[in-house]
């Protein structure tokens, strides 16, 4: 078990059937990301994988840029949401994005009133 020392922490999602926590960290070094399970209110937990920010900014790059090797490159989709999580957490903390929708449903709540203009005949 390694102790989970992360000043920015995001519960990532309860996998189903178990009785444990993923979270993604965000490491003192402010550039490691490790991603773990652990028990709710636990201090410790189990790391699946860790990675830098860098590492990950030149992943998305080169999957953006449709590079076979990248997109099949294992635990992917687990690097990124880990990325995306944190990086908005950080982001929101540090008042550089402001979060419109405090519903949590991603996207602007004038969402419905815009829909009725679009043109769905196309």
């Amino acid at each position: 078990m390694k102790k989970i020392s992360a000043p920015v922490l995001v519960t990532m999602a309860k996998p189903k059937g178990f009785d444990t926590l993923r979270v993604a960290g965000l490491l003192d070094d402010n550039e490691t990301v490790a991603v773990a399970t652990t028990r709710p209110g636990a201090e410790e937990g189990v790391e699946e994988l860790s990675f830098t920010l860098t590492e990950a900014v030149h992943l998305a790059e080169q999957c953006l840029a449709g590079h076979e090797r990248a997109l099949t490159t294992p635990g992917l989709a687990r690097i990124l949401s880990a990325t995306v999580a944190i990086l908005f957490r950080v982001s929101l903390a540090g008042g550089t994005i402001q979060q419109k929708d405090a519903g949590g449903h991603g996207h602007s709540p004038d969402r419905a009133d815009a829909a009725a203009d679009e043109d769905t005949d196309r």
